[in-house]
């Protein structure tokens, strides 16, 4: 199972910390909820398309930096929800390929 080097939290914290900014800062400048922001900091809540493109805007960086963050966060917590990888065991694969309906 692959390890994801850093939350997507941690990743906003590192951003603030290197800019000297607060949530609350942070907030104003992009316009969006200082709730919303603190929950992100401490990995409570997902980083949406649309923080994801404030974030790029105000910090030049691509809104894909921010989304594959929160994906590949996602997907490590997927690979470790138990209830989920016992459910994956009974789906099997396609063995035919669908046939494309005909117009």
């Amino acid at each position: 199972m692959p390890k994801i080097k850093q939350t997507p939290g941690a990743l906003l914290l590192e951003f603030l910390d290197k800019n000297e900014l607060n949530c609350n800062r942070l907030a104003k400048e992009i316009k969006c909820s200082q709730t919303a922001l603190r929950l992100i900091s401490l990995d409570k809540s997902r980083i949406t398309t649309s923080i994801a493109v404030r974030l790029a805007k105000y910090f030049g960086t691509k809104p894909e930096f921010w989304l594959l963050a929160q994906m590949e966060f996602d997907l490590a917590a997927a690979e470790q929800n138990k209830t989920l990888a016992k459910l994956l065991k009974s789906i099997s694969k396609v063995t035919k390929p669908v046939s494309k309906a005909k117009n």
